[in-house]
């Protein structure tokens, strides 16, 4: 009967030993805004990361929100579509000003401060064997600063590369 118990024991915890849930990942992301990453999963379907990011002479703080949506699986690794929305502050030295269709030039660089608005769509590729994953992602974002009144840009590309512990 002891061995029974012992065998019973072994198959349930069995499949916990090989459920590997990783709760922080660090990484580098590439791309118009490139810098290391931390992001911090506090449960299987949503993560917050931090980004810390040079773009435009200057340095982005950014902290977004994402949800995680796994699109599928195969023996190698898990697909994972992700989606949020985030807030960025931070700095950039500029020697112009633009509005509208105006630019207007300082003579020196300037130090000028920016406050804005991400969102954030990706698709990620987490290794079974190793505790790495891979990633493309879309990252469109609004701002206010004295460099732009306000600026948009839509077209921020990038690809990352985590290590997960």
């Amino acid at each position: 009967m002891r061995k029974l118990y012992i065998i019973i024991l072994l198959l349930c915890l069995s499949p916990a030993a090989f459920s590997q849930f990783y709760n922080k990942e660090v990484g580098i992301r590439g791309g118009y805004s490139s810098g290391i990453t931390f992001r911090v999963n506090l449960k299987e379907e949503l993560s917050y990361e931090g980004q810390l990011c040079y773009r435009d002479q200057g340095a982005i703080f950014t902290m977004i929100r994402q949800q995680h949506r796994e699109m599928g699986m195969n023996r190698l690794g898990n697909w994972d579509f992700l989606y949020g929305f985030g807030v960025h502050a931070g700095f950039y030295f500029t020697d112009s000003y633009k509005i509208l269709f105006r630019e207007i030039y300082f003579g020196r660089e300037i130090f000028t401060p920016v406050i804005g608005m991400d969102g954030y769509v990706g698709i990620d590729y987490r290794l079974v064997e190793l505790p790495m994953s891979f990633g493309v992602s879309f990252q469109p974002y609004m701002e206010i600063s004295l460099k732009q009144v306000f600026g948009i840009n839509l077209w921020d590309f990038g690809f990352h590369v985590r290590y997960m512990f």
